[in-house]
């Protein structure tokens, strides 16, 4: 029987499929798997979502500020360069697509986990380079966990990654949907589409 033999390119083409499927098995167990289990978060009551106020551009901003809105919430960090970034690809497709009327009554926010590198006027610069009706929120670490833990999102740092300055969180990547009362009514996961997600907001309208 003769051996089989496999020319060089065709092993380097291997091997970079494999690396790119590890990467991508990585990303999806980060992305769709890292949430805690519920019963950790949520206020007082045990209910998830609930008031809030941090810090914009132009001074402290509360959840209660956009009644009679609907809100669509997302945690992130501008260091972020692939998931954050997807995903306000999303929130920005998705507002294109709505019609004038309808678009006035969604407002997005952008809150960072990131508050020591994430400063206002650099959460401005980055959220209106994808839409005017998305606003990019700060607090103190303390104010930001407060949030996160509130709306069942999750984000973790460990010490040895804080060394690196250009460190990386590893969080929860959800749309969080507040109707009008300021109430959350979904948390859609990473792999939503635009479709889905305008979808989502018209049914609150």
């Amino acid at each position: 029987m003769s051996a089989i033999t496999v020319s060089p390119r065709n092993t380097t083409r291997l091997a970079l499929l494999l690396a790119a499927s590890i990467v991508a098995a990585l990303v999806y167990v980060l992305v769709e798997t890292s949430d805690q289990s519920a019963a950790a978060y949520g206020g007082a009551d045990g209910k998830l979502g609930g008031e809030f106020t941090l810090n914009g551009i132009d001074g402290e901003v509360s959840l209660s500020d956009f009644r009679g809105k609907i809100v669509v919430m997302y945690f992130g960090f501008l260091n972020c360069q692939e998931v954050c970034l997807n995903s306000m690809t999303v929130l920005q497709t998705s507002l294109l697509r709505l019609p004038a009327e309808q678009l006035d009554q969604v407002r997005v926010l952008l809150v960072s986990i990131d508050p020591e590198r994430d400063s206002n006027e650099d959460l401005a610069e980055f959220t209106r380079r994808f839409h005017e009706n998305i606003i990019g929120l700060r607090g103190s670490q303390r104010e930001i966990d407060a949030v996160t833990a509130d709306y069942g999102a999750h984000y973790e740092i460990t010490d040895a990654d804080r060394n690196d300055p250009g460190y990386l969180f590893r969080h929860s990547s959800r749309y969080y949907v507040i109707n009008q009362a300021g109430e959350l009514v979904d948390a859609m996961r990473h792999s939503t589409t635009p479709n889905e997600l305008i979808t989502r907001i018209r049914s609150l309208m």
